[in-house]
């Protein structure tokens, strides 16, 4: 991949690509981004990562049109063209822009700084994911409005961080005694060959490949309940996987010291990374 990306009106060089210091998404992380993936060269589900990104400048009293919304999808196809993009991901970055001096409380004039460019994830493969991945358990300690996506991340930072450090894939975060999400994915269960994801609330991201999944379940006759998941119930449950727009579907086989399914991905978590492979490889 090049290093064009779109920065503020402009397609330029990513090493010549600056903002000001003054900027409050560098001083306060006051804005907000999404994560889009492409495949073969074809942006995906790009209505439903836009809805979501309005909804969550609305929250935060950005206007969606100041922030150059309404063609962001011709810019995306831009850094897709000229940086040569098969399959891949667009990360876009909106803050409220620069303000001087600096202040707690933002000007509602601000110009938002926009910023949209490619980005390469890890991407398990199909061998990796049918021998499973191992989560731990930690206490949601972020702050109370996860569904608007922040690009004030230290919270999520922190959990992934201690994920990684204690050779775990992902840590899954329990506040009230209720699984809210990952650091950085939701999370279904299985029991009894029932599928169930927490009910949406302001305490976790409303995924869009959640969405994409819980749809394509339901066309295929499968049913998926939004409940409340306790944390007893989740190291109890016959399986687990994590979602995310990077890795659609990561089986848990291991919780800290609780072994899931016998430590084999389970048949159902098997049929929905099926589902949704199938889903991508018909674009």
């Amino acid at each position: 991949m090049d290093n064009i990306v779109f920065l503020n009106g402009k397609f330029i060089d990513k090493s010549e690509a600056s903002i000001s210091i003054m900027d409050r998404g560098f001083l306060f992380g006051d804005g907000v981004y999404e994560l889009i993936p492409v495949y073969k060269s074809r942006i995906f589900l790009l209505d439903k990562h836009l809805a979501r990104l309005r909804s969550s400048l609305n929250h935060i009293n950005i206007d969606s049109e100041s922030a150059g919304i309404s063609n962001i999808g011709e810019v995306i196809n831009g850094i897709i063209e000229k940086n040569k993009i098969l399959d891949s991901y667009i990360y876009v970055h909106i803050t409220r822009g620069p303000q001087s001096p600096r202040n707690h409380v933002y000007q509602t004039d601000l110009k938002p700084t926009i910023l949209v460019m490619g980005e390469n994830y890890n991407i398990f493969s199909k061998d990796q994911i049918m021998r499973g991945f191992k989560a731990t358990v930690q206490t949601d300690f972020r702050w109370t409005k996860s569904h608007i996506k922040s690009i004030s991340l230290l919270g999520n930072v922190l959990l992934k961080n201690h994920a990684y450090d204690n050779n775990f894939y992902e840590t899954l975060l329990i506040r009230d005694d209720l699984l809210t999400e990952g650091a950085a994915s939701n999370v279904f269960i299985v029991e009894d060959n029932n599928v169930i994801t927490p009910k949406l609330s302001e305490n976790l991201l409303p995924g869009v490949t959640r969405d994409l999944i819980i749809n394509l379940a339901r066309q295929s006759g499968k049913q998926v309940s939004e409940e409340d998941i306790s944390s007893d119930r989740l190291i109890s449950a016959d399986e687990i996987w994590c979602s995310s727009s990077t890795n659609y579907v990561v089986p848990i086989t291991k919780v800290d010291d609780v072994i899931i399914q016998n430590g084999k991905v389970g048949d159902t978590t098997k049929e929905f990374y099926n589902l949704v492979t199938k889903y991508i490889q018909e674009l």
